[in-house]
């Protein structure tokens, strides 16, 4: 009897050990890129799916291809066994022709390979984005960024905060920025969350001077009740979680209330502890005065990527940035998507919130590594490193079939050009890419007919002399996109 309960002891175990190690469909929750084969040869991929197993497929060109149409549908995933299998659903964008594509594949680590089913010739591969580039995504709406803080602090003292950090007390302007605003909350602790609304000479007005041409209030609201000291509500926010004290009161409304959001035989709701702030930002918070016309027209170009979206623009770019510049530029020149290389092996950007863009970058050519495993994310970019970059950018965009090991088999025309100053600086691989972008005035010296590609000595080094700034690249990228189209 002993050996027999054992022994169903052991097969029990065996089977809870299986059941922990079998594969669920919210092991795929999250945002997926790669690429797949099918009959229209390889395509890239993006597939996001939620907890409950249910997602989006969406695929397009490979960059320099033009085999494969856009196009998109709903899928759901389930589970056999190891194997997670998603299959299609819902057409959301049906090119002519096309039908579903099943993936069988097996999940290890951060990511999902197999096959294409019933075509077991036909691979595919995706990547889940790692999580902080995942924040970075989360935070951006229309080129802008938003960050809740679950700080207790006045309404005034929030709108300090935020203009402290750059930006300002979000303003809500349509129902889809509403909405986007809502899902951020979905992590917030805090029961209300201040925005940029107040309410001054009796009238409700956003803090940056915009029109109020969207609202969302709660029931009965606004209602400017005054309080016992002679304070007003004049204070915006919007509900984490429904007014307990008002039948019908919804989550994500907004409710005018005093400034250190208090109010009297509530206190357990309304309280200073209980509320936090949402901060907005622009395409950027700081620039310098010559590239702020440019850094616009970039932006409505969508050329400044979400990982520098708010940023301070004044800043040296490094080299994971860079990467997004490129691609940004690459995929607005050719109107395809660039896609994750599967062959890289850089692990030193596992982390980094560049890292999808830097192995895409790499894919189309544009940057390498410092050496075969390291990228260097992190290291500032020299001018000449810059226009060596863009250059590449152009060459791929001009001829799809160029890579950097065919390189040499590539002319660009920089004939004319007076040489600089400072030319014996200039490194020998540099030196094409630099006079051709000087040539089609992507980019310019520095004065006294000087470059300034890069540090020559350690005083330069110590000031950062000729490190590309993060609206120099943007600028460049915005001139190359403007100007090449003339080139050679």
């Amino acid at each position: 009897m002993k050996k027999l309960c054992a022994l169903l002891i052991m097969m029990l175990s065996s089977c809870c050990l299986l059941c922990a190690n079998a594969a669920e469909p919210s092991d795929l929750a999250g945002s997926w890129e790669g690429w797949y084969y099918a009959n229209q040869g390889q395509t890239g991929l993006t597939l996001t799916v939620e907890s409950d197993g249910r997602g989006m497929f969406e695929f397009y060109n490979m960059p320099g291809a033009q085999n494969a149409k856009n196009g998109s549908y709903t899928v759901t995933v389930t589970a056999d066994g190891d194997n997670l299998v998603i299959e299609g659903e819902d057409w959301i964008e049906q090119p002519s022709g096309y039908s579903f594509v099943s993936f069988d594949g097996v999940l290890n680590g951060d990511v999902y390979e197999g096959v294409v089913s019933n075509n077991s010739s036909w691979p595919f591969m995706l990547t889940k984005n790692n999580e902080s580039y995942q924040q970075v995504a989360d935070s951006v709406f229309n080129s802008h960024k938003y960050q809740i803080f679950d700080e207790s602090l006045t309404w005034e003292e929030a709108k300090a905060r935020c203009e402290e950090l750059g930006g300002y007390l979000v303003t809500i302007n349509s129902e889809e920025e509403q909405a986007f605003v809502s899902r951020l909350l979905t992590s917030g602790t805090k029961k209300q969350y201040w925005i940029g609304m107040k309410r001054s000479d009796g009238e409700l007005s956003w803090i940056t001077g915009e029109a109020v041409s969207y609202e969302n209030w709660d029931k009965g609201e606004p209602n400017r009740v005054k309080r016992k000291d002679d304070a007003y509500e004049d204070f915006i926010q919007i509900l984490n979680e429904p007014n307990p004290a008002r039948s019908g009161s919804g989550r994500f409304c907004w409710n005018d209330i005093y400034n250190d959001n208090t109010y009297p035989g509530e206190e357990e709701f309304f309280s200073l502890e209980n509320v936090g702030f949402i901060c907005e930002w622009d395409a950027w918070s700081d620039s310098a005065e010559w590239s702020s016309p440019e850094l616009q027209e970039a932006s409505d170009l969508g050329l400044i990527p979400d990982v520098l979206v708010g940023k301070d623009m004044t800043q040296t770019i490094n080299r994971g940035e860079f990467a997004a510049v490129a691609v940004k530029l690459f995929e607005k020149m050719t109107g395809g998507r660039a896609v994750m290389s599967s062959e890289c092996n850089f692990n030193d950007i596992y982390d980094n919130e560049n890292r999808n863009y830097i192995l895409k970058a790499y894919n189309i050519g544009a940057v390498n590594g410092m050496s075969d495993t390291e990228y260097d994310p992190l290291s500032p970019i020299t001018r000449e490193q810059l226009a060596t970059m863009l250059c590449r950018v152009y060459k791929r965009s001009e001829w799809p079939e160029w890579t950097l090991a065919t390189d040499d088999n590539y002319t660009i025309n920089y004939s004319g050009v007076q040489k600089f100053a400072d030319d014996a600086d200039i490194s020998d691989y540099a030196k094409p890419s630099v006079y051709f972008m000087v040539k089609y005035g992507v980019l310019s010296g520095v004065g006294d007919n000087k470059f300034a590609p890069k540090n020559t000595n350690s005083a330069q080094e110590a000031v950062n002399y000729a490190n590309a700034t993060r609206e120099q690249a943007i600028v460049m990228s915005l001139r190359s996109y403007e100007n090449l189209s003339t080139a050679n």
